[in-house]
């Protein structure tokens, strides 16, 4: 099976040395974005808006798919 590489971006990137061995590429895709909203849960302390993104490489290293999820909230009022 072929080896995919999940880089992540969140104010700096994290290299995968590792990687995953995926059968096909909706696997591949799939796994990225289940890990995104995981990532996602350490953001709510998170004062501004926050984005993390997931690159993933294949075997020869080429960027094949970005997957990306922004977090921000916003009050409504002042009244606060």
């Amino acid at each position: 099976m072929p080896r995919y590489y999940f880089d992540v971006l969140d104010h700096q990137l994290f290299k995968d040395d590792e990687g995953l061995e995926f059968a096909d590429l909706a696997a591949v895709r799939a796994a990225a974005l289940r890990s995104l909203p995981d990532m996602a849960r350490s953001f709510a302390d998170v004062e501004d808006g926050r984005e993390v993104s997931i690159t993933v490489r294949n075997e020869a290293g080429r960027p094949i798919l970005e997957a990306m999820l922004t977090i921000d909230a916003r009050w409504l009022t002042d009244d606060l």
